[in-house]
């Protein structure tokens, strides 16, 4: 990635250590900063612990209001172009099967279109910085420490401050998704 390109991106509050969706920020990459982080503390003699979190229906949880004042706030985006955003949003329904009946949902944004994941990034701009990396709905939490009780007790707490966060997104992580390892 160009050094013009993450300045702007930084410029703009772009997580770096957001991937998919963009250019040049792939699995691939994800995986080795998240094995990298991992090899350094073995390395160094202490232990590690991932926690791989997972959305419940993600694109499709999005409150749409929430995500135009994140937008507007945090993006600065205004004028014809938030216009524009706020257009793509309106009127826009999902249908759901639920017990042979179909519904219409007016939350969530639109995976198979090219603004609805990025969209979802934006929605997600403040997750907390401690997750890394995070590729679309899938992100990841590291914790390293010098015994595993202590690696632990940090996971548990990154645990229950990221359900704080789900909680005031209105999003919601699939338990039977997310994932712990200890190394």
């Amino acid at each position: 990635m160009s050094q013009r390109l993450v300045a702007v991106l930084e410029s703009l509050k772009f997580d770096m250590d957001r991937f998919a969706y963009i250019r040049k920020r792939s699995a691939t990459q994800a995986l080795l900063i998240l094995i990298e982080k991992v090899k350094k503390a073995l390395i160094k003699g202490e232990k590690a612990g991932v926690i791989f979190f997972d959305f419940t229906d993600a694109f499709g949880s999005v409150n749409r209001a929430k995500l135009l004042e994140k937008v507007g706030r945090d993006f600065g985006i205004s004028g014809r172009l938030f216009m524009h955003i706020h257009s793509f949003l309106s009127n826009r329904y999902a249908r759901l099967k639920i017990c042979g009946v179909w519904l219409d949902s007016e939350v969530g944004t639109s995976a198979g279109t090219r603004l609805g994941p990025l969209l979802f990034i934006m929605y997600l701009c403040d997750v907390p910085d401690w997750i890394s990396p995070k590729f679309a709905d899938n992100l990841a939490a590291v914790v390293v420490g010098k015994d595993i009780e202590f690696v632990e007790k940090e996971m548990q707490e990154k645990v229950n401050k990221l359900m704080e966060w789900t909680s005031k997104a209105d999003m919601m992580i699939n338990s039977s998704k997310t994932k712990v390892m200890l190394f």
